[in-house]
């Protein structure tokens, strides 16, 4: 208003000094207002975020009695969930067992799936060495012969090779630590798939001789119980064998 009040009384000379000013600054002011961005200020909530409006002060609102959810519905089932139907103790509130049938077919979709979205950080082996690790991005666990984080904070000391199978397909679902949650780039078949390639990778690098059949067992016993059963034969001083 001052602006304009200022203009309309100053010299009628196009030439004027006043007035070039009084129109520079005009234009600036203009401008100003201009670049004021009002949907920066809305007034929707973030989430989580406190609320005045309601009594419970919160901002996220229940869900109302009876509400349908969109998609299949996904409560206390192993397969979108890995908890087990029967939970007791803490290792034993995920599933030891896979919701469906355990198939060559799905550990070779498991190993294609684990080398696309997890060979980055965890390796080809598991071992924690991936590619994006190798130029400094948090190195995960191995595998095989590191403890487990998550029960670690439960004050449970277990090894990752020991716990049960659907403790991966959950961190794979929801994440954990620097690793992100991969629950909407793959299916749950596939997360369960990724988790039992993992678990084929743990049996691979450290396998218990008494989980092996009998015979299988009785085999390799008897190898390793024949004398000088890895050393080279021994090669006559001077002589051929």
């Amino acid at each position: 208003m001052v602006l304009l009040f200022g203009l309309r009384f100053a010299p009628r000379c196009k030439n004027c000094p006043m007035r070039r000013i009084l129109l520079l600054m005009l234009c600036i002011v203009g401008m100003l207002t201009g670049c004021q961005q009002e949907m920066a200020e809305q007034p929707s909530y973030r989430p989580l975020e406190e609320s005045t409006f309601f009594p419970d002060e919160r901002s996220a609102r229940p869900l109302p009695a009876g509400t349908v959810p969109r998609g299949p519905l996904q409560v206390a089932d192993p397969l979108y969930s890995g908890l087990s139907d029967h939970p007791t103790s803490a290792p034993q509130e995920y599933t030891n067992a896979m919701p469906f049938s355990l198939t060559e077919d799905v550990l070779r979709r498991g190993q294609d799936r684990f080398e696309i979205f997890c060979a980055v950080c965890h390796g080809a082996d598991g071992q924690g060495n991936g590619k994006i690790v190798q130029r400094g991005y948090t190195r995960p666990p191995n595998y095989v012969t590191d403890l487990s984080r998550g029960f670690e904070r439960r004050g449970i000391r277990i090894r990752l090779r020991d716990v049960p199978i659907g403790y991966f397909f959950e961190v794979i679902s929801k994440g954990y630590g620097a690793m992100p949650d991969y629950e909407t780039q793959l299916p749950p078949q596939d997360r369960w798939a990724i988790a039992a390639y993992v678990r084929a990778l743990q049996i691979s690098q450290h396998f218990s001789l008494r989980d092996l059949p009998e015979e299988e067992r009785a085999k390799i016993l008897s190898e390793l119980a024949k004398p000088n059963a890895n050393e080279p034969e021994a090669v006559p001083p001077g002589g051929v064998r």
